[in-house]
């Protein structure tokens, strides 16, 4: 009777230990797998998942690549660091490290020459390497919220769209260039702006000025000319180059404020991708496509590549705008498509910035508009491409913060769109103000300790005790 009480009192410790280890071995093989297999983004709008934009661009890389955390291990940004091992998930070729800046205070040196703060991250290639610093993660913005007369701040993630931009940086062979148009009192981007600038820098656009007078020509490695708010007309001299420049497959990205009559080679550069501006500026009747004031536009976006991200869940503010038409001579071999539209309901009064009255006057220009647009001009061996946006108002920090950056997102989707990056398009910051249902460090300890602490232990008793009872 003792020999088979005590058999089965080795059967039940044996059956403990197995269970015990099946356990222990099931957390091992977990914790062996990829972070985006076995950690799951449970946030409202997925802040730590991966885009299928950044997905591709991980799974291209063909060379080593290394995401360094500049952190201790006790004081990394677990969520940050779990987002960043989502990355090398999709690519052998990519390793995520820390590097504690206490034991290591010389390493980012090489990188950068700024005060390197706590959780920044470099991402180092073969050819170059890249410093992202932790508030350009992390972002605060403050905006003056003009009905309480207070700033408001919002946060943001733009995790994502600072290491996809990087790893693109780092193994990219040649970056693009952007030449912007100077000699005709062009105005400065950041005489509206303090962001949009150091925005097409961290998206790895280089932007130059470009004197046509000078340089006789456009150089070859532009990936686009911008004309931004010229105040005088190109010379002919200029548009011939201009037009040489397309011919070769070159883009252009046109904003205005108001054109002219005298800028006649201006309209004609236009005109042969088949729009031109309408006279006047629009305004709109109709209540759902304006904002307090019915020059302050809100129109609706049509389908394209450039505002494809942008549907359904932004929406564009335009000031003081002018329409853009379609040329009724318009080139056989050139295609228009509207990006931006007015209601039927919207006018463009003649008298245009001057207007002494919002009614609607005898001679006023009848809607619907487009607001921006789009042209592809097909020749026999190249194709070129332009965005044209009669407006450059939309770009002010203070106008873009009224729809949630949204502005800066079109002018940065229609560059991307011209320099043939249109896997970056749609990567954007996500908003952190909304509540977020992630799993805290501590909830992780605990279900650890539960897994591998409290139920092996619960087996083992619940076995002691069959043998005890057996026993007696």
């Amino acid at each position: 009777m003792k020999k088979k009480t005590l058999k089965i009192g080795l059967y039940s410790i044996v059956m403990s230990i197995i269970a015990v280890a099946v356990v222990i071995g099931i957390n091992l093989f977990v914790n062996s797998l990829p972070t985006d297999k076995t950690k799951f983004d449970t946030t409202p709008e997925e802040i730590y998942s991966l885009s299928e934009q950044s997905t591709q661009i991980a799974e291209s890389i063909k060379e080593d690549v290394t995401i360094y955390l500049l952190a201790s291990e006790t004081e990394k940004d677990t969520s940050l660091y779990e987002f960043l091992e989502r990355y090398a998930a999709q690519n052998e070729h990519i390793k995520v490290a820390l590097k504690d800046p206490v034991l290591y205070p010389n390493f980012a040196k090489d990188y950068t020459d700024e005060d390197v703060s706590s959780n920044s991250v470099i991402v180092s290639g073969e050819k170059r390497g890249k410093y992202i610093a932790y508030t350009d993660i992390y972002v605060t913005d403050y905006s003056m919220n003009y009905s309480t007369y207070q700033y408001e701040s919002t946060s943001s993630f733009d995790g994502e769209n600072c290491i996809t931009s990087a790893l693109d940086y780092v193994t990219s062979e040649e970056l693009p260039v952007v030449y912007r148009l100077t000699g005709h009192g062009e105005e400065s981007i950041s005489d509206y702006s303090s962001q949009i600038e150091k925005t097409i820098s961290n998206e790895n656009i280089s932007l130059t000025d470009l004197s046509l007078v000078k340089e006789g020509k456009v150089p070859e490695d532009a990936a686009a000319v911008l004309i931004f708010a010229p105040q005088k007309d190109i010379s002919e001299d200029e548009l011939q180059m201009l037009r040489d420049y397309g011919e070769s497959g070159g883009k252009l990205f046109v904003l205005t404020d108001f054109i002219t009559a005298e800028q006649v080679n201006l309209k004609e550069l236009l005109a042969d991708y088949g729009m031109e501006p309408v006279e006047g500026i629009v305004l709109e009747a109709n209540k759902g496509y304006y904002y307090q004031y019915q020059t302050y536009l809100l129109p609706v976006f049509s389908s394209h590549e450039i505002t494809k991200p942008l549907l359904g869940n932004y929406q564009i503010l335009l000031g003081n705008a002018q329409a853009v038409k379609e040329t009724e001579d318009k080139p056989d071999n050139v295609t228009v498509t509207a990006l931006l539209e007015t209601s039927d309901q919207a006018y463009s009064k003649l008298d245009g910035v001057n207007i002494t009255t919002y009614e609607k006057e005898s001679g006023d220009i009848d809607g619907p508009f487009y607001l921006a647009a789009a042209a592809v001009l097909t020749g026999d061996e190249t194709t070129s491409q332009m965005v044209y946006i009669p407006s450059t108002a939309f770009l002010a920090d203070q106008i873009n913060t009224l729809v949630s950056g949204a502005n800066h997102d079109f002018f940065m989707n229609s560059l991307e769109w011209l320099c043939d990056r249109e896997e970056i398009i749609s990567i954007r910051a996500k908003s952190l103000d909304a509540e977020k249902l992630s799993i805290s460090e501590q909830t992780a300890l605990n279900w650890e300790i539960i897994l591998m602490g409290v139920i092996p232990a619960a087996l083992l008793i619940f076995g002691g005790m069959v043998v005890y009872r057996r026993r007696k």
